[in-house]
């Protein structure tokens, strides 16, 4: 019975992740009820301990592995709210507050981990010697560089070429994804699968009644709506809808059918308002914000039809939420839209107000075409079963825990200019004995400390130690063992040079990586890091 961890420290309140916490929840909860025969080990944050404690079961339990509530507070307020929603956030919470405060040594080596599963795509917790399984998303960041500042595309960067050295499997959510991060990711193309998310459980059909009542609430029940759920992020495309909505009312001006918003974001959600306030339709375009699972399930239940202009979709969950609710689809015939929508759907170019007034027009206008569109989406829902995501998950987990990879040599924790983290790893395959590790580091004359401690703990308990002084180079030299081994060196102290008034470099550094080799007995060389190589 293997032990599976599962990485759900990213996850954010309310709808601030989108659609990726949706997945995330539906898988987990799909593999607490089809997997008897593994375990999983629900990786959290003290910030999300409460909330996912609903996945609770006699196969899946929580280890809160993220415990300083308030570094995680003070670490989200010098962020700007655009960025803080979302998957951007996800990156860049996991990378620089994993580097500077949460790594535990060993956690999930300690606990029995046979491998570990990452929705929100980091392998933040990835430890040598424990395979490791991501879902990516999406890569906006490369279709839309514009809606990313350099930063955050490059913090996008690190992480996707972490997954591409560390994962065993990759896997997306749509061909198109999986297309995708072949392309940019050049990732080898038989451990890069798609499997498709699925119908969500979490809306749960109402009665008329109950509609009726939240539609009140709301305030949407005075004239029929098209819908579009989506956070305001610029690739939703919202103010070419609102543009195109305008357009539509002026070119049918009898017309009874409003815009409905629901979604999170307030300063964008706010710039909209004001367009829409600009424009007079504050009365016919309604912005809903962030709703409970009920109320949204009424809002879906209540509209004549999805609208949905996104510039691009790793997935395209709404699509698929629409079809289960028996509602047509209108959306843009980009990425992964047409192939989840299939026939099931009128397609625009998201680019062209006035495509998109043309299918509102069709849609309004045809009751049969609305009909046959809906008759096809219950077809398409065959496509997008739990049972049949979870089994495709868990086969993948499976291969590669009955296929477990051939150990290389290789050294970990070294950045591309030659600064480790202030743990360092070098793991080494079986070899015949007789091998050397030869492992030069360096602390520059500038660092805020005046010498740094590196410590080796082995797995046999073996611990010994190196003191290396400010402006200089120390090389160690260590024999290999014939069976194989990981080493991990600790060092200390560490810096954050943005934190010493040295520029804005937020990583946790330790000291220079100048050459890490293994050396067999016969003078043949391994070179697993050199200076010369970044």
């Amino acid at each position: 019975m293997a032990l599976i961890a599962i990485d759900m420290t990213p996850v954010l309140p309310g709808g601030e992740n989108g659609g990726a916490k949706l997945v995330a929840m539906e898988v987990l909860r799909g593999f607490r009820a089809a997997s008897p025969n593994h375990r999983f080990l629900v990786l959290t944050a003290s910030s999300n301990d409460e909330e996912l404690s609903v996945l609770d079961g006699q196969n899946m339990q929580r280890l809160c592995v993220v415990d300083k509530r308030d570094q995680v507070s003070s670490l989200m307020e010098h962020f700007p709210v655009r960025i803080q929603l979302g998957l951007r956030k996800i990156y860049r919470f996991s990378r620089k507050f994993f580097k500077k405060n949460l790594y535990k040594k060993g956690i999930l080596t300690e606990q029995g981990v046979d491998l570990l599963f990452c929705p929100f795509t980091a392998p933040t917790f990835a430890e040598p010697g424990i395979p490791v399984v991501s879902l990516i998303h999406d890569l906006q960041h490369k279709n839309y560089p514009q809606f990313f500042s350099s930063q955050e595309k490059d913090v996008r960067d690190a992480f996707m070429e972490e997954v591409r050295r560390k994962a065993y499997a990759i896997l997306c959510v749509s061909e198109s994804t999986r297309k995708s991060v072949i392309a940019y990711l050049k990732s080898d193309p038989d451990k890069t699968h798609t499997v498709y998310n699925c119908i969500h459980s979490r809306l749960i059909r109402l009665d008329a009644s109950q509609i009726k009542e939240h539609l009140q609430k709301l305030l949407i029940n005075r004239r029929p709506y098209m819908f579009y759920p989506a956070n305001f992020w610029p690739h939703k495309n919202h103010q070419m809808l609102i543009t195109a909505y305008g357009i539509y009312l002026s070119r049918n001006p009898e017309c009874g059918i409003d815009l409905v918003f629901t979604g999170t974001l307030d300063d964008a959600q706010k710039d909209l308002k004001d367009k829409v306030r600009r424009m007079g339709l504050e009365k016919r375009i309604h912005f809903l914000g962030y709703l409970p699972e009920d109320q949204l399930t009424a809002v879906w239940e209540g509209c004549s039809f999805l609208v949905f202009p996104s510039l691009y979709e790793g997935f395209g969950i709404p699509v698929v939420e629409a079809m289960q609710f028996g509602k047509p689809v209108i959306c843009s015939n980009v990425t992964s839209l047409p192939e989840v929508a299939g026939d099931a759907a009128l397609y625009f170019d998201q680019r062209k107000p006035f495509e998109i007034v043309s299918c509102i027009e069709r849609i309004t206008e045809n009751t049969d075409l609305c009909s046959e569109l809906v008759n096809k989406g219950y077809k398409r829902l065959a496509f997008f079963q739990a049972k049949d995501m979870v089994d495709k998950y868990l086969k993948h987990f499976e291969d590669i825990l009955k296929n477990p990879r051939k150990i290389h040599d290789e050294i970990r924790g070294v950045y591309a200019d030659g600064w480790t983290d202030k743990i360092l790893h070098v793991i080494h395959g079986p070899w015949p004995s007789g091998r050397l590790l030869e492992l030069i580091l360096e602390v520059p004359a500038w660092v805020p400390y005046k010498r740094a401690t590196v410590s080796l703990d082995t797995a046999y308990g073996k611990k010994q130690r190196w003191t290396i002084d400010r402006g200089k180079n120390y090389e160690i030299r260590l024999p290999l063992t014939e069976t194989g081994n990981h080493l991990v060196f600790s060092i200390a102290p560490n810096f954050v040079p943005s934190e010493c008034n040295m520029g804005a470099d937020d990583r946790c550094l330790g000291v220079l990586c100048k050459k890490c080799h293994i050396v067999s007995s016969d003078g043949k060389q391994t070179t697993l890091w050199s200076d010369k190589l970044s």
